[in-house]
């Protein structure tokens, strides 16, 4: 039996409050309406999968973590980000912060529910688990399998499109064993 490493549990408990951070003050920024001036949507590919596997434990029960890990870390998130929310809009003084609030919520609610819908959809299509994550000018989808053909991408592409209104140039699939 291996010993998992402290250091590196607390490198990937690290990690992931980093991009919690990161997407948390992502939403600070929309809801004050204040955009930096010269920013540029970032289109390359930010979410990279890649973990090596101990011989111990099967590829399986890793990938069945990494998904279960990801819906637990995004709903937290969420929940973070709704309790801000409620918030601001309990504190607000004018009508205009409260309506971003709002409009924010909806926003919030919207993508969750589209997500949901997009990855029971890919489900659906015969894959075993799949992830998606809206972003405002893309999405990103991570499906529960060892490769993904041509074919396999046109029709996770499709769904995906049909669902959230994206382009499928604006659409990153990856396959996650």
């Amino acid at each position: 039996m291996k010993v998992v490493s402290l250091r590196k549990m607390k490198a990937g408990l690290f990690a992931a409050c980093l991009v919690a951070l990161l997407v948390l003050m992502g939403g600070v920024y929309v809801l004050r309406g204040t955009e930096q001036p010269g920013a540029k949507a970032d289109r390359s590919n930010a979410m990279q999968v890649v973990k090596t596997l101990p011989a111990e434990q099967p590829a399986a029960a890793l990938a069945s973590d990494f998904f279960t890990e990801y819906r637990l870390e995004r709903d937290r998130i969420r929940s973070e980000r709704s309790d801000l929310l409620r918030e601001i809009l309990q504190n607000s003084k004018t009508d205009e912060s409260r309506q971003k609030a709002q409009d924010a919520v909806l926003k919030m609610v919207l993508e969750k529910q589209r997500e949901s819908e997009m990855e029971n959809l890919i489900k659906a299509r015969g894959f075993a688990d799949a992830l998606v994550l809206m972003r405002d000018n893309s999405v990103s989808a991570i499906v529960k399998t060892q490769s993904l053909t041509r074919e396999d991408v046109l029709q996770v592409a499709e769904v995906i499109s049909r669902v959230s209104g994206f382009r499928q140039e604006d659409i990153t699939i990856s396959a996650k064993p």
